[in-house]
């Protein structure tokens, strides 16, 4: 199951309480899964959805808050699952419902958010999360971070818009093929609006994945820095025991010092240690700084050889 059909799931799974809450939901279930529906095949407004939980939370909502039982059809796809449709005809009292949903405007449907509906915070969050079942849809958490809710109609796209500023949830708004697409990507501003829909179920599991997904990271990057610090000293101490070897076998050998031989030996015996190890190595130990130097007199002294 996608993670955006969890999230639909636990959505409609959530119980129906306050009427004017269930109004706001069903206004912004239908507002962006709905279509008109032509005069010749009845009139009204029909419901397509691909998810079963969406439809019977529509058909719930419908005939809960307008005693009408609204015709529900289930029609197979050709690839796999079915695609849910609810048809709300003309003489199912159709004007008078989409009044009271705030959609009829000078004799026509307009679908919008109405003040009316949505004028408390709870009744703009239920018309939200009706909106989401509607035509809304989440990325995996595993891969990214993506929530969208998409709209035909550019007026009710700023509603939307709206209603999440009201509820202080970020969201922007970009033209996708001539649709109007309000998105978020933050992680937390994702997890922040599924817990205002009342997914919090899924919010925690975002949650989950992203402090996994960071674990991983940390890890990742403290291992790429610890192999590179460890292909830094390899480097640099194969380029010493290179410099040591040459200078060693050549006559200037003679004139090092004892400080110089010492810490020449230890270098060639312990190629993978670093500088501050040979420096506790030492018999009369010295700084990382110290060794440092010395072994950049001897590199020197292999150049100029």
């Amino acid at each position: 199951m996608s993670f955006s059909s969890e999230i639909k799931q636990e959505l409609c799974s959530l119980p129906l309480e306050n009427t004017c809450c269930q109004r706001a939901e069903l206004a912004g279930l239908l507002a962006l899964s709905g279509t008109l529906i032509s005069e010749s095949e009845g009139g009204g407004l029909r419901l397509r959805t691909e998810n079963a939980h969406v439809a019977k939370r529509a058909f719930t909502l419908l005939s809960g808050l307008f005693s009408v039982h609204p015709k529900r059809m289930a029609v197979e796809k050709k690839n796999e699952g079915y695609i849910h449709t609810i048809h709300l005809y003309e003489h199912d009292n159709f004007v008078p419902i989409m009044k009271t949903l705030g959609f009829w405007r000078d004799g026509r449907v307009k679908f919008s958010a109405d003040p009316f509906v949505t004028g408390e915070s709870c009744c703009r969050r239920a018309f939200l999360r009706g909106a989401f079942l509607g035509a809304g849809s989440a990325s995996a958490p595993q891969k990214s971070y993506h929530l969208e809710i998409e709209t035909h109609y550019r007026d009710l796209a700023q509603d939307l818009l709206h209603l999440f500023e009201d509820e202080q949830l970020s969201a922007r708004s970009v033209v996708r093929k001539s649709n109007y697409v309000i998105y978020m990507k933050d992680s937390e501003e994702i997890a922040d609006t599924l817990t205002a829909l009342g997914a919090t179920d899924s919010a925690l599991n975002l949650y989950h994945v992203k402090i996994e997904k960071d674990m991983k990271n940390q890890v990742n990057r403290r291992v790429n820095c610890e192999t590179a610090n460890l292909t830094k000293i390899a480097n640099s101490a194969a380029l010493q025991i290179q410099a040591i070897k040459k200078v060693m076998s050549a006559t200037i050998a003679a004139d090092l010092s004892e400080e110089l031989i010492e810490l020449a030996k230890l270098r060639i015996e312990n190629p993978e240690a670093s500088l501050i190890e040979l420096a506790s190595m030492l018999n009369e130990p010295i700084s990382k700084s110290g060794v440092s130097r010395r072994l950049q007199k001897l590199i020197k002294m292999a150049e100029e050889l």
